[in-house]
């Protein structure tokens, strides 16, 4: 039994579709999130991400989250919030 190339191509074709309307339904529905470098612990090294949430949520109490990210040789901590 042999199956025809074209019914597989329009098959992935639909698939991909689907899957680029599906993420586009998906980012419209969340908010967007504004990031910026704690001014709390400003030092250029941010060991555990939980430890930065604490200090952004003591800079900025709407703060959702706090990570540690490295930017060139140093790890510096970044708070986040939903934007309005």
């Amino acid at each position: 039994m042999v199956k025809s190339p074209v019914n597989y191509t329009a098959f992935l074709a639909l698939l991909l579709c689907f899957l680029l309307i599906s993420s586009n339904e998906m980012q419209v529905a969340e908010g967007k999130i504004c990031r910026w470098r704690s001014q709390i612990l400003w030092s250029s090294f941010c060991l555990l991400s939980g430890d930065c949430f604490k200090k952004c949520k003591q800079e900025y109490s709407k703060a959702t989250k706090g990570e540690c990210i490295r930017k060139g040789l140093y790890r510096y901590c970044y708070c986040f919030r939903n934007c309005k």
